[in-house]
């Protein structure tokens, strides 16, 4: 299902379809992100404060209205796609990276307030993957990424999406975790 994260009634109303369709809802994996880069002095400040609002606000806003439902479901969890720019940061992506670092304090902290309710809480942190919105980064920034990758390219939506199933359904003793997927970019 596609939302709007900068539109918090869709976001409400998607997720009462999602459990009126489906009758519950066990996992919330939220894989939405808004990018805008450039260097903190170069870049207009309000394109900065969208993309780290939207970004923090969209995800917010979804687990507000998830929580009820996931509560009342079956090994019930949130899984949020941050970033591993969010934990190492990367020149010329702060605001992506704030609202990134900022999704993991989120969720340890969101673990921490579900817990007795039995909902897991995780980030999963992807690297560099072949997605519509790196199909932007430039072709000697690109060749410079994989370079610097220890396993030589880019992940494909399929890894990251397995990983995203793992935290949901398999990693039952998981929460507050991130699992950094980029195949080992950030060491």
């Amino acid at each position: 299902m596609h939302l709007d994260l900068a539109d918090p009634d869709t976001l409400s109303a998607g997720v009462d379809e999602v459990h009126r369709h489906w009758g519950r809802l066990d996992s919330l994996v939220l894989n939405a992100a808004v990018w805008d880069g450039g260097r903190l002095t170069r870049m207009d400040p309000d394109a900065w404060w969208r993309v780290v609002e939207t970004n923090l606000r969209g995800t917010a806003t979804i687990v507000r209205a998830a929580v009820p439902h996931l509560i009342a479901g079956e090994n019930p969890s949130i899984v949020i796609v941050g970033s591993v720019v969010g934990e190492i940061g990367f020149p010329g992506d702060t605001a992506y990276a704030s609202a990134k670092a900022a999704a993991v304090g989120f969720a340890r902290s969101l673990a921490k307030e579900l817990a007795s309710k039995k909902v897991r809480v995780n980030v999963l942190a992807p690297g560099f993957v072949d997605t519509d919105m790196t199909a932007a980064v430039p072709a000697g920034s690109r060749n410079a990424i994989v370079e610097a990758t220890l396993l030589g390219r880019f992940g494909t939506v399929d890894e990251i999406s397995r990983a995203a199933v793992f935290l949901a359904e398999d990693a039952t003793f998981c929460t507050g975790t991130v699992l950094t997927a980029d195949g080992g970019w950030s060491l």
